[in-house]
């Protein structure tokens, strides 16, 4: 025979569960509406590209992403130091040098020094080097040609022009961070800071 104590839990049950239903209904979300906030189109275009990038280039050519990377700029341009690397790819320094680090020891690039700074380092890139880049650029088109062909062929001169627009436009983009880090966050907790000097 049931005790009086369950009965009343068991007759309690419905009301808990429309509780917690009432407390749901006053949940609201106040998240980025993704669909209409293009970095994150951004990140995750960038975030699956790579990956499918590293996985097979480090599969099929033993390099990882980073190694590519460098590899491009050393097919453009005849030696890069790290400080040009980073400028122009935005990597940190220590991805950097990790990259020029492997590529000397696998004998994809040799080095030489700046005959005006001898602390400045240069990489060029050997004929072991110039065939490694060529083989993965190969790939590296396919995946491009494979990741465009949902545009139509006038869609793509115009992509890539916003593209660089975008690039360009990226130091306005921290300039205007701070401005309103400085307006509506570090005005904020300057009171805080001074009150606590002042109890001091």
């Amino acid at each position: 025979m049931p005790t009086k104590s369950s009965q009343t839990a068991r007759a309690n049950k419905p009301a808990a569960r429309r509780q917690a239903a009432q407390r749901a209904d006053k949940w609201l979300p106040t998240g980025i509406e993704l669909e209409q906030y293009a970095p994150a189109y951004f990140t995750f275009i960038t975030t699956k590209l790579a990956g499918g990038a590293a996985s097979a280039y480090r599969r099929h050519f033993g390099v990882g992403i980073e190694v590519w990377r460098v590899l491009v700029m050393l097919a453009l341009d005849e030696k890069v130091s790290v400080n040009m690397v980073c400028r122009l790819i935005g990597m940190d320094k220590g991805s950097v040098s990790r990259a020029f680090k492997s590529m000397y020891e696998m004998g994809l690039i040799s080095f030489s020094h700046d005959p005006h700074d001898g602390r400045v380092r240069y990489a060029t890139l050997t004929e072991a080097g110039r065939r490694k880049h060529d083989e993965i650029k190969a790939v590296a088109m396919e995946r491009q040609r494979a990741f465009l062909n949902c545009l139509n062929p006038e869609e793509v001169p115009v992509l890539l022009d916003m593209l660089w627009r975008l690039h360009g436009n990226l130091p306005n983009v921290e300039q205007a961070t701070q401005v309103y880090l400085e307006a509506h966050v570090l005005n904020k907790k300057a009171p805080s800071s001074r009150k606590k000097k002042e109890s001091k």
